[in-house]
């Protein structure tokens, strides 16, 4: 272990902290929310699709919109009735993150961020595009500027925007969403004046039975509704966001179907009409095709002719007013997006998926500007790896002869967000098993059915992408971008803080040595008040003497947030008194230790940097035994965090029996799995210190098969096998249906009760898991609460383990216990 003392501070054991939280501002109303899903779903497609979708099946493209929307529904429902649950920012992830114990999370986050910000590059080529296309001859830009010059450019507003503030951006995609819908309703308005019923139902006639090309359609367009995942991303700035989200989310795609299905029919009116169709030939060339193909591989031109022929707007404003709704369409749409992407990855961020300081809210704009940073910052890359390194716009070649371009960027973002769908589809079935009792303010009808269908819908349309060798390379690249998700985690997870991070952010103060030594296991004791020192020491010095290690005591002095740290040192006084009782009891043990005092603004975050400066082996910390009444901590802000981040194995003592009482019997309850072990080895190395007898219980219900019986004789077996060589050990079979009950008595037999943590914990819920916590909680005796401390590769192969125990019913445990007993 390195040189450098180390420092933490922390309250009275089982005194609370008030917890410091940065929390954004609920500004988003119904109004704002609807912008966002009408924004993102009203982008570019409708320019373009709307006239492919004509071309394939005539007026029924209607039909193929709305059965679009059905199946979005589906998974729009998922999202619904989630965000009438978790209220916070993060969308799709956060809803996973709540709901499976498990880091693979992490996969559903970096799935996100990097699926919206590819979406939102979508747009914003797009919008490069259009304007080089469009809007460069008449403002005679010479064609020297790069194409890409203006997405860019509307980029950095956007990102401005973003990072000025929520109401800000919100208000700037009310009026930009309000503008492209008053354009679309002024085409629609010339249109729908020429309306010929007869025209339409020949076209019905014509196309209903084309079963093949209606599904093909409803694939292509389906995309176009994935705006209502935006919506909910932005749970916590939106105004009750119980209520407002699934209304924003169902009125939304109401209006979107709405606005396509009359763009359908009045595309429709235009290539049935002749007028129309010489109006076309007169003003452009059609290369030999009809108006219906014209129209369908040219869809925003041949509407903005359309726009021109049927609105008589002179100087060609008519062909502008399509022009420039799909360009406000784009703007929009990316602007949502940009929000969306980065409330992931501020979500991400809170959950230590994404260094903590993207989790930064800014004093005065109170947005969370890095996040917003980080998610232009990847916008910029894709458009220029995908729409300049290996696009064709703007008379550029593709490198190494590979075209991806625009559509390939498209069918990227699209590969990583149906994914993404499809995971909260799951994460819905799971939750309602998971969770029976929890309020629902909208419930998904026919579950486990329609997250069933939405994800086998979900599952045909990236099938569709495949279809094309553009659509191949998009998943062939989003399939390597998520493994190279997974490396950069074990990366990330596996790296230490420099030295020199940890000691500028919790300096040390006072760092003494009295007898240091040992093997190099080091325990640390963080310790603020004198009382619950001798019970605190007692357990570390028996575990330090047990590993041939050395106790490191530490304290802290806290300042406030504003306050520079230096201030802190003119406190460091008053914690030496605690530092040294504390060093004493170590000495009288004949147990290596040494102390420090550190300064930090948080005590939490001055424990984790100790364990971490120090490379320390285990951190025990004290409980006052009350659940805490912070609605954001379980055990007290301080020990929650320890428990959460501390890179090293973690005890819990409830403060309660006193130190210098006698250590005669100690319960073990046991249900096999890594934290489990912990616990039985903590338990022997205290009964060898102290003579004790172990006693390892296992709860069954009396009405258990006898194959359940002759495994969990197995668990406490195993369990006994961390004893042999010393100390006494026993095994009870305990019979009740109620596991925690059944602890509870039995552990008032006994002076003390070690217990694992189990693998049921819920983030923000259990840190432990329920029954440790409840029996910690209940028990009359002292109770320590054991955590292991488990590495990345350990960690993912403990959720797979989750997955599959739950898949399968079985657990590893039981199925070694299982070989045992057959051999």
């Amino acid at each position: 272990m390195p040189d450098t003392p180390v420092s933490s501070s922390t309250r009275a054991e089982g005194e609370e902290e008030q917890a410091v939280t940065e929390d954004l501002n609920p500004e988003i109303g119904l109004l704002g929310a609807l912008a966002i899903g009408v924004g993102t779903m009203i982008a570019a497609g409708i320019f373009v699709l709307s006239g492919l979708a004509v071309e394939k099946v005539g007026a029924v493209a209607i039909l193929s919109f709305v059965i679009a929307a059905f199946v979005a529904a589906f998974t729009a429902a998922a999202y619904a009735e989630f965000s009438s649950i978790y209220q916070e920012s993060g969308g799709g992830y956060m809803y996973t993150a709540n709901t499976f114990d498990s880091n693979l999370t992490y996969i559903m986050g970096w799935t996100m961020i990097l699926g919206y910000p590819a979406s939102a590059a979508f747009y914003l080529a797009a919008f490069s595009d259009w304007f080089f296309r469009f809007i460069y001859p008449p403002l005679s830009i010479p064609k020297a500027l790069p194409f890409w010059i203006p997405g860019l450019a509307i980029l950095a507003l956007l990102v401005f925007v973003n990072m000025r503030g929520t109401e800000e951006s919100n208000q700037f995609q009310i009026v930009v969403t309000g503008l492209k819908v008053a354009l679309l309703l002024l085409f629609l308005y010339g249109g729908l004046q020429a309306l010929d019923v007869s025209v339409v139902q020949q076209s019905i006639a014509e196309n209903i039975g084309d079963v093949a090309n209606i599904g093909l359609t409803s694939a292509l367009v389906f995309i176009t509704f994935f705006g209502f995942s935006a919506i909910a991303t932005n749970a916590e700035e939106i105004k009750d966001p119980g209520d407002t989200i699934p209304k924003a989310i169902y009125l939304s795609m109401g209006i979107v179907s709405v606005i396509y299905a009359l763009v359908v029919l009045v595309i429709v009116i235009a290539v049935n009409s002749d007028a129309f169709v010489q109006f076309l030939a007169a003003n452009v060339d059609l290369g030999g095709v009809d108006a219906a193909e014209y129209i369908a591989t040219h869809g925003e031109v041949s509407m903005g002719y359309a726009a021109r022929y049927f609105l008589g707007l002179p100087y060609n404003a008519g062909f502008y007013v399509i022009i420039v709704g799909a360009l406000f369409s784009m703007l929009s749409a990316a602007n949502a997006t940009i929000m969306a992407g980065s409330r992931v990855k501020l979500a991400m961020a809170r959950r230590d998926h994404l260094p903590r300081n993207f989790e930064q809210i800014h004093p005065s704009w109170n947005t969370p500007y890095k996040t917003v940073l980080l998610t232009g910052g990847l916008i910029s890359l894709y458009i220029f790896v995908f729409a300049v390194l290996f696009g064709e716009t703007g008379g550029s070649e593709p490198l190494f002869g590979v075209h991806l371009g625009i559509e390939g960027l498209a069918q990227f973002a699209n590969f990583l967000l149906i994914t993404g769908l499809s995971v909260v589809n799951v994460a819905l079935v799971v939750n309602r098993r998971k969770y029976p009792d929890i309020d629902r303010g909208f419930r998904v009808p026919l579950v486990p059915i329609v997250p069933a269908l939405a994800v086998l819908a979900n599952v045909a349309l990236i099938g569709t992408i495949v279809t094309d060798t553009i659509g191949q390379y998009a998943v062939a690249l989003g399939i390597l971008a998520e493994v190279i998700g997974v490396g950069v985690w074990f990366a990330w997870k596996s790296r230490t803080p420099p030295v020199e991070q940890l000691e500028e952010e919790t300096p040390t103060a006072v760092a003494e040595y009295t007898s240091p030594g040992g093997s190099g296991y080091q325990i640390v004791v963080p310790i603020a008040n004198p009382r619950n020192a001798p019970q605190l020491m007692r357990t570390a010095t028996t575990l330090a003497a047990e590993n041939d290690g050395e106790v490191l005591v530490m304290s802290a002095v806290t300042v406030p947030e504003q306050t520079p740290l230096s201030r802190g040192r003119d406190r460091t006084e008053e914690k030496r008194d605690v530092l040294n009782q504390a060093m004493s009891i170590a000495e009288d043990a004949d147990v290596p230790v040494s102390g420090t005092i550190r300064i930090g603004h948080h005590a939490a975050n001055a424990i984790i940097n100790t364990v971490a400066q120090h490379d320390s082996d285990a951190v025990i910390v004290g409980w006052g035994g009350d659940r805490s009444k912070d609605s954001e901590a379980v055990l007290g802000s301080v020990v929650d965090r320890v428990v959460t981040k501390a890179d090293c194995d973690v005890y819990v003592e409830r403060i309660g029996m006193d130190a210098d009482g006698t250590l005669d019997s100690i319960l073990l309850p046991t249900a096999g799995g890594p934290h489990a072990e912990l616990a039985a080895e903590s338990a022997a190395a205290l009964a060898r210190g102290t003579g004790a007898t172990v006693t390892a219980a296992y709860v069954i219900n009396p009405d258990a098969s006898e194959g359940a019986y002759d495994q969990a004789r197995s668990l406490l077996a195993t369990a006994g096998e961390t004893f042999e060589g010393g100390g006494a050990f026993e095994t009870k079979l305990l019979e009740s249906d109620d596991i925690v009950a059944a602890l509870v008595e039995e552990s008032a037999n006994h002076d003390l009760t070690v217990v694992g943590a189990t693998r049921e914990g819920v983030f923000q819920r259990f840190l432990f898991g329920t029954i440790p916590e409840m029996v910690a909680t209940r028990a009359a005796n002292t109770v320590i609460m054991t955590k292991r401390n488990l590495d990345v590769r350990s960690r993912l192969q403990q959720s797979v383990d989750k997955f599959r125990e739950r898949a399968t019913g079985r657990s590893r445990t039981m199925e070694r216990a299982e070989k045992e007993r057959e051999a």
